[in-house]
């Protein structure tokens, strides 16, 4: 549990503010050893026992493998990054438009966005990615997004404002989408994709501690982690619709999407919890998957009035 954590009462739900969260699933595993997965009874919120010290900004250090890393700048972040700049580019024209990227890594994603004519600011908490932004040009702020710096130096500043795979890391997701509301400019778009919890993997990992009576929660263990900045929460779609009127947002998409961020075998290792196990599952696992497309995350896409 993160020191942050002490003081707070979990039962109380991270969004909803109702006392009516009760844990219903206990997880045990690399990602996620003695957690407590809370349930909300008033609006369905699933989150874990865990708060990311308040006082900690970002360690020196970074959650990869030169091997992951390597895979993730090169191939799949590429891959998908342009996926995103589509994305934007069928909602709005991209030239002259101002964008801000929070949780923006080494960069890669605003590169492409300024390759498009847009300018570009990043927001990024890990020393080193943001130090690689910086020296690729790009302009990156290490201060979180609810920070009294982004409205005193850019209230209304953004026409659009990206969160990929940052919502299901943050202590409090309504006042990170509430903060990112205030930054966007009358007209502005709030794009956020993130894991699904309507999702097969999620429906997988209740079955799978239910029937086995909590020893095998299977996937549960690898979507949540109770570690530095790792995954609290995992969304629903109707999580993030409130989320979004909350905000004061209209929902103008949300899809469903498969989407991996690291290779299969990096999730089989997790899963299994050995190397030779993994190594014999991928090749029917990696036929079955690209067979089904299981659509794991989904993206929003919001507009500010």
């Amino acid at each position: 549990m993160g020191d942050s954590a002490k003081g707070y009462d979990f039962e109380i739900c991270k969004v909803c503010a109702a006392r009516a969260a009760r844990p219903r699933y206990a997880l045990s595993g690399r990602s996620c050893p003695a957690a407590r997965l809370f349930v909300c009874g008033a609006c369905g919120l699933h989150y874990i026992d865990y708060l990311d010290p308040a006082e900690t900004l970002a360690p020196d250090f970074e959650h990869e493998t030169p091997k992951s890393g390597e895979y993730v700048q090169q191939y799949s972040y590429r891959h998908r990054h342009q996926a995103h700049v589509a994305l934007l580019a069928s909602h709005a024209p991209l030239a002259g438009k101002r964008v801000l990227d929070v949780g923006c890594g080494r960069g890669m994603f605003l590169s492409l966005l300024k390759e498009a004519g847009a300018f570009v600011c990043g927001l990024e908490l890990y020393d080193q990615a943001v130090s690689h932004a910086r020296s690729a040009g790009l302009e990156v702020h290490k201060v979180p997004v609810e920070h009294a710096f982004w409205q005193a130096n850019h209230a209304q500043g953004f026409d659009i404002i990206t969160l990929w795979d940052v919502i299901e890391h943050v202590n409090f997701p309504a006042e990170t989408l509430e903060a990112c509301a205030r930054l966007l400019a009358p007209g502005g778009l709030l794009v956020v994709g993130t894991p699904c919890r309507d999702s097969f993997y999620h429906r997988a990992g209740a079955v799978s501690y239910r029937l086995s009576r909590g020893r095998f929660p299977t996937f549960l263990n690898i979507m949540y982690s109770n570690h530095l900045y790792g995954h609290k929460q995992i969304l629903s779609t109707a999580d993030m619709r409130s989320l979004y009127r909350r905000a004061g947002l209209a929902m103008l998409e949300l899809s469903k999407t498969h989407e991996l961020s690291i290779p299969y075998r990096h999730y089989l290792r997790k899963l299994f919890r050995s190397e030779l196990l993994a190594y014999a599952a991928y090749p029917p696992v990696w036929i079955l998957l690209r067979l089904l497309r299981i659509k794991n995350k989904m993206i929003a896409v919001g507009r500010k009035p």
